[in-house]
């Protein structure tokens, strides 16, 4: 990461508590992680299960919706972060979650692999999450693959 000291260090904290909400999420509840959401109409999601939203009351409401997709399963989560940092008020990470979740409509645990990107800014004086992108972690694909069939 790249700032002043006090910029990255309250990031770093931030992204403490934020792997927390993770945690949380994973395990089927977005409260801690909506605690970290801005709640401005520019944030925006780019959730793994190929949905698009802007402005917080359409993320909010996708936010419990993903969350209710996982059954509290006591699931660990691991963060490797590939690229982050802090310039100012605004801040990113890009990175691999590895996770082992239950999913509400499974009977047993199986691994979720996301490669993520987040944008954050300061919010009075608090870090909040503007922008996720996650998708599952796959293979190379063909070329063809990203076509959309009609």
């Amino acid at each position: 990461m790249n700032d002043d000291a006090s910029g990255e260090s309250s990031f770093r904290a931030f992204l403490e508590q934020f792997e927390q909400a993770t945690r949380g999420f994973i395990n089927g509840d977005p409260e801690l992680w909506k605690q970290h959401a801005s709640r401005r109409d520019d944030v925006t999601l780019m959730g793994g299960w190929g949905i698009c939203e802007k402005g917080w009351a359409g993320v909010g409401a996708r936010y419990d919706w993903a969350a209710a997709r996982f059954r509290d399963s006591g699931a660990a989560l691991a963060v490797e972060y590939l690229a982050s940092s802090v310039s100012g008020d605004l801040a990113y990470t890009v990175g691999i979650e590895r996770s082992v979740v239950r999913l509400a409509d499974q009977t047993a645990d199986a691994p979720m692999v996301l490669r993520v990107t987040h944008v954050f800014r300061r919010d009075a004086g608090a870090w909040r999450l503007v922008h996720r992108h996650a998708d599952p972690l796959v293979n190379t694909t063909a070329p063809a693959a990203v076509l959309r069939q009609k």
